[in-house]
């Protein structure tokens, strides 16, 4: 099988993932906004903001990151840009997600491929979880290739923890929750819920960006490639022309020495 054979056939299946996983992102951004808008309404909640405890965090922690890659090529600069930031950071502990995340040695808590972290997801969720019950991390931010529509793709760094109060200890929103049980329990679990939605909605949004990306590399490969074989069909077609006008003329001089 020949280079255009393999693009094509990778062009194929980026034109079958794109439209899927556009929709699956589109989707999925209504689901983030109104998660945040949640989150914001109880961290910002009159009642819940008197509780300093809840929301403590140690600032001499390290910062978790999470990263999303790709398992594959062909799909422009997200890798370089992941990997860029990736090397910024060596003393936070860190996530990787994607076969093509450069394997770094300092702080990886746990590598994935895409496939993996679907068939293991398990194990991200207790880091998450961890994290948040043992105040192990400082802050939580996400590192991905944000899809915003077909034509605006962006790297990202979200913080997705701790979230942002109201200075001043008045929360603007004055509505009273009613809470049976522990309410640190709840909120808590809560919050844990919460990361875990914002995780995979940023692999949704990686996996859209990457395709649309590797959809845009192979077409723009397809067309140079097709270019290429015209100006190679060209120069054999200039070549062979040269090589009969030569024929030409050397049958035209030996025939003139014949006569002569």
């Amino acid at each position: 099988m020949n280079i255009k054979s393999i693009v094509k056939v990778m062009n194929f299946h980026s034109l079958i993932r794109v439209d899927n996983a556009m929709k699956k992102a589109n989707k999925y951004l209504q689901l983030e906004k109104e998660a945040a808008d949640i989150m914001d309404m109880i961290v910002n909640n009159r009642n819940f903001i008197l509780d300093k405890r809840l929301w403590e965090i140690d600032k001499s922690k390290p910062t978790l990151n999470i990263y999303f890659g790709s398992d594959y090529g062909f799909c422009g600069s997200i890798n370089f840009l992941i990997n860029q930031q990736l090397m910024k950071e060596p003393e936070a502990k860190k996530v990787l997600i994607g076969k093509k995340v450069r394997d770094v040695r300092e702080g990886v808590i746990l590598k994935l491929s895409r496939e993996e972290f679907i068939q293991r997801y398990e194990e991200v969720e207790r880091i998450l979880s961890s994290s948040i019950i043992n105040r192990e991390h400082s802050e939580i931010y996400l590192i991905y290739n944000h899809f915003h529509n077909i034509s605006n793709i962006e790297l990202v760094k979200k913080k997705i923890f701790p979230f942002d109060i109201v200075a001043g200890g008045k929360g603007k929103y004055k509505e009273d929750y009613y809470i049976e049980g522990d309410a640190n329990t709840i909120l808590i679990n809560l919050v844990i819920s919460y990361l875990n939605y914002e995780v995979k909605i940023a692999n949704v949004n990686s996996f859209a960006s990457e395709n649309i990306m590797r959809q845009n590399s192979t077409s723009e490969s397809l067309k140079k490639i097709e270019e290429k074989e015209v100006i190679d069909l060209m120069e054999a077609r200039k070549e062979r022309a040269q090589k009969e006008f030569r024929k030409v003329i050397e049958n035209y001089v030996k025939k003139d020495r014949y006569k002569g």
